[in-house]
């Protein structure tokens, strides 16, 4: 018996036709969300980039959903293929129910790198607009505080920072002779030797260095072999010829990596040798070979008092909506990122807000003096020392209580794929940040939405 049917579960159709419920968030920001604006977010950002015309034209109304799917998720490319094929609220989503078609991981791939950091605020800023338009984001009141976004990169000492350069010296340099004509075989050679001194002086570091002195001498002899290598590296790059095709296939990558990580080491090795002489760390020093834009940023906490990475504003909107915002100088102070929030959000709703809120930091009387210029009529600034509150008891409570929900708010964004994403540079970093602004809203859109069905239902029952 039990053969038999194994037998027949064999012949069974693997397809199971299952209705999807209509009050799943996905089912309901499908119909709450303007695709045609998706679209016209796609064009624009096509139209500013170099993209291949090969190929058929996108499916820009899936992919939208992909990008949704994403966000909503937290899920990498590969596992969002999966379920836009074979989730059924994914795949309605994406409108795809009624068809065979499902977008695989590397078009997902393309498409968010087509739209950019630029694409998927332009979808944050659709959220709050649409959340504003039907009543559940009230752009009159505005609290903004500051974050960090860590890195996904080891700690920051002179030493890893050398053997990292080492390392990838190393790797690319044998990947690149593999791929050329054979060029520069002596300075290679030369380099090898040196990283292999290298190596055996970071280990010496780590393992049996145990006095300040000890630890002292080795960083300034790896100091000296790591500027003989940038030397040696910096020769090999112009005696490259690119235009007579001396190398080929793999070796053009590597070529590229190595001509980076000379750029960046060349800015690195003056702030190595600062602190290896007076024993501080350098100003604006820079913290990873790899993404040269993170920093050290001074949070004063008392679990954490530096992270490392990128520095972000973040607004909150009344009805606990979130947008985030960047300072080009990330060592700007608090009260700066004060004035942007406000810019930030008149950006987005044309209007500035009645009551804004931020901490201490703000108590600026020439920053105060410039969010009131925009339009601000009610500064909920906590202050300092024995000054006065410059709102009334009744403002200052609900500035109070609003303010005390942003650290909530970026705690979970934060495991929504704000802190310590997997993209490893600048850009696949500030993406990951504004796809957890919109994985947000879009929770906090869909939950309101339901809600608003709900009580709407009860009312005509």
């Amino acid at each position: 018996m039990r053969q038999y049917q194994q037998s027949l579960l064999g012949q069974q159709e693997a397809f199971l036709p299952l209705p999807v419920p209509q009050n799943h968030e996905m089912v309901i920001l499908s119909k709450a969300l303007d695709w045609d604006l998706g679209q016209a977010i796609a064009e624009a950002n096509r139209a500013e980039k170099v993209v291949s015309a090969r190929g058929q034209q996108p499916h820009y109304r899936a992919l939208n959903g992909a990008v949704v799917v994403r966000a909503l998720k937290g899920c990498d490319y590969r596992t969002a293929e999966d379920l836009i094929r074979n989730y059924g609220p994914a795949r309605y989503l994406c409108d795809l129910h009624n068809s065979e078609w499902t977008p695989d991981h590397n078009t997902i791939w393309d498409y968010e790198q087509m739209l950019g950091e630029g694409g998927i605020r332009e979808w944050v800023d659709h959220v709050l607009q649409s959340a504003q338009a039907q009543g559940f984001a009230n752009p009159r009141g505005l609290c903004s505080d500051t974050t960090a976004q860590e890195g996904n990169i080891p700690y920051p000492n002179e030493v890893g920072h050398m053997n990292s350069f080492m390392k990838s010296i190393r790797d690319n340099l044998s990947t690149l002779l593999k791929n050329s004509k054979g060029f520069g075989k002596i300075i290679a050679g030369r380099m090898k030797g040196a990283i292999g001194k290298a190596a055996k002086k970071v280990r010496e570091h780590r393992l049996f260095a145990k006095t300040k002195e000890a630890k002292d001498k080795i960083n300034r002899e790896l100091s000296k072999l790591t500027k003989d290598v940038l030397g040696d590296l910096g020769k090999l790059l112009e005696g490259i010829d690119v235009k007579k095709n001396q190398v080929r296939g793999q070796g053009k990558r590597a070529l590229n990596n190595l001509a980076e990580n000379y750029q960046n080491m060349y800015q690195m090795i003056p702030q190595i040798d600062y602190w290896i002489q007076f024993g501080k760390v350098a100003k604006g020093k820079i913290i990873s070979l790899f993404n040269t834009t993170l920093r050290a940023i001074e949070r004063g906490k008392a679990g954490k008092k530096t992270e490392f990475g990128l520095k972000w504003g973040i607004n909150q909107i009344r009805g606990g909506y979130v947008s985030l915002f960047m300072n080009p100088d990330m060592m700007a102070c608090d009260a700066t990122y004060a004035v942007l929030g406000v810019k930030e959000h008149i950006r987005i709703f044309g209007v500035p807000p009645r009551d804004f809120g931020f901490d201490r930091a703000a108590w600026s009387a020439e920053h105060k003096k410039q969010i009131r210029d925009l339009g601000v009529k009610n500064l909920g600034i906590a202050p300092k020392g024995q000054a006065q509150w410059e709102v009334g008891p009744r403002v200052k409570d609900r500035m109070t209580r609003e303010r005390s929900q942003v650290e909530g708010k970026i705690g979970t964004m934060k495991r929504q794929g704000l802190n310590k994403p997997d993209a490893k540079t600048n850009f696949g970093m500030r993406q990951s940040a504004q796809r957890a602004a919109l994985s947000f809203n879009l929770r906090r859109f869909a939950k309101d939405l339901a809600m608003n069905a709900m009580a709407a239902a009860a009312q005509s029952a």
